[in-house]
């Protein structure tokens, strides 16, 4: 059968290679090693060949895994033992079927003189393959190498066979809320992966692009004059970019508006720093899914917040809020982070530290006002806001947990637990 669907019409990826049998992914690929082995001697490159880890890439469409494709040039400097590209295409007009191609992919790392190179094997499913694709990959990775799994797109439910097969083989999954065109449900599911799958650590791109803007909001407190008033903090506002149409709607970039994500994990992160708790009266909740506009009524509690490691400080006692909304950005992408807004109040003082993007994406004012007065501001660059090839790269790095990003999951759906009960 893949025999003939191998060989058959109407599939053509050029970008993916040459079109094999899946049986014989193992012979053509060492042909190519073969052949690249030969250039090596006639030529003067060198490949290196050292491998860490297998890279397993699960696409929605031939778009979206041909995107995957082009990211990976970002990744030389990874030594990537084995890609494979998994299309599940579950639209209910096509076949059953199975199409598979394999290409070596070379790029120069420090010269023309030394390549980086790796596998990739490409796989086309639909209809019932889809649902044998777990027992398809096993032996297209390489074995007691590390699987990563980079999940493009919503995850499905988290009691999908596919999705499960896949998660049983994986020691780390990456997801990209960026893209989540149900970002609700999504981050539900992705809260609850965890404890389904205890072994496979869990990311998602998205808690790397807001990183320079929680190492901001802790900066502001790192300066003595200013400390104090992290105990008196009781508002917090985040503004996330949204484009000016009404609808929900996916970009070019594959980017969804609105998308709320980024705010949300960030909300996480400063509620679990500052030790609040959803507070009894919800009256003065909001929760509008559509709009991407939230507001939850807090209680500050006396422990220690933790934005600090020393000296401590005693979080006040009292209610606080946390507002999350949109703001149109035509020119920005939608779902980063337009605005964080901290006030604080301490002995009828009053201070109010801002972050606020600089009408670019790579820069921001930060400032500090006492009173009527502004104490402090300055531009600062966000040099660690990486593109998306960056950031793959950087979780390809780690394969442990992330205790912390696995706690603000549990505490985002929380928030929004509370918020929808409370809108019915």
């Amino acid at each position: 059968m893949t025999n003939d669907i191998a060989r058959g019409p109407g599939v053509r990826l050029p970008w993916a290679g040459k079109i094999v049998n899946i049986e014989e992914v193992e012979t053509q690929l060492s042909l190519l090693w073969k052949i690249s082995a030969d250039n090596m001697r006639t030529g003067q490159n060198v490949n290196v060949r050292t491998s860490v880890l297998n890279l397993v890439i699960c696409a929605p469409d031939i778009e979206s895994a041909q995107h995957a494709s082009r990211v990976l040039r970002e990744l030389s400097s990874t030594h990537l033992a084995r890609v494979a590209i998994l299309i599940l295409d579950k639209s209910e007009e096509q076949p059953d079927g199975l199409w598979t191609w394999v290409t070596l992919r070379c790029f120069s790392m420090f010269s023309d003189l030394m390549r980086h190179c790796f596998e990739q094997t490409t796989v086309l499913a639909t209809g019932s393959a889809i649902r044998a694709i777990g027992n398809i990959m096993q032996p297209l990775l390489k074995p007691d190498l590390p699987v990563y799994l980079w999940w493009l797109g919503d995850p499905p439910d988290i009691k999908d066979p596919t999705f499960n097969n896949l998660m049983e083989i994986s020691n780390r999954v990456i997801f990209d809320s960026t893209g989540f065109f149900n970002p609700e449900q999504d981050i539900y599911t992705l809260a609850a992966l965890p404890d389904a799958y205890p072994d496979a650590a869990l990311s998602d791109l998205n808690w790397g692009r807001i990183t320079p803007w929680l190492q901001l909001v802790a900066q502001f407190f790192d300066t003595p004059e200013y400390r104090p008033y992290l105990a008196g903090v009781n508002a917090i506002e985040i503004e996330h970019a949204v484009i000016p149409l009404m609808a929900q709607v996916r970009t070019e970039q594959g980017d969804v508006s609105p998308n709320p994500a980024r705010a949300l994990l960030l909300a996480g992160w400063l509620k679990t720093r500052l030790g609040w708790e959803l507070a009894a009266d919800t009256t003065g909740n909001h929760h509008d899914t559509a709009g991407g506009t939230y507001s939850w009524t807090m209680e500050r509690s006396p422990r220690s917040t933790r934005l600090l490691t020393s000296p401590r400080s005693k979080a006040g006692k009292g209610n606080a809020s946390i507002s999350i909304r949109p703001q149109v950005q035509a020119e920005m992408r939608p779902g980063s982070i337009c605005l964080v807004r901290l006030t604080s109040n301490i002995e009828n003082k009053r201070a109010t530290f801002t972050i606020r993007l600089a009408g670019d994406t790579e820069h921001v004012f930060t400032s500090v006002e006492l009173g009527h007065e502004i104490r402090s501001k300055r531009l600062v660059s966000l040099t660690a806001v990486h593109n998306e090839g960056e950031l793959l790269h950087n979780e390809l790095e780690v394969l442990s947990h992330d205790s912390l990003f696995e706690q603000i999951l549990r505490e985002v759906a929380g928030l929004l637990e509370d918020s929808s009960l409370r809108s019915e």
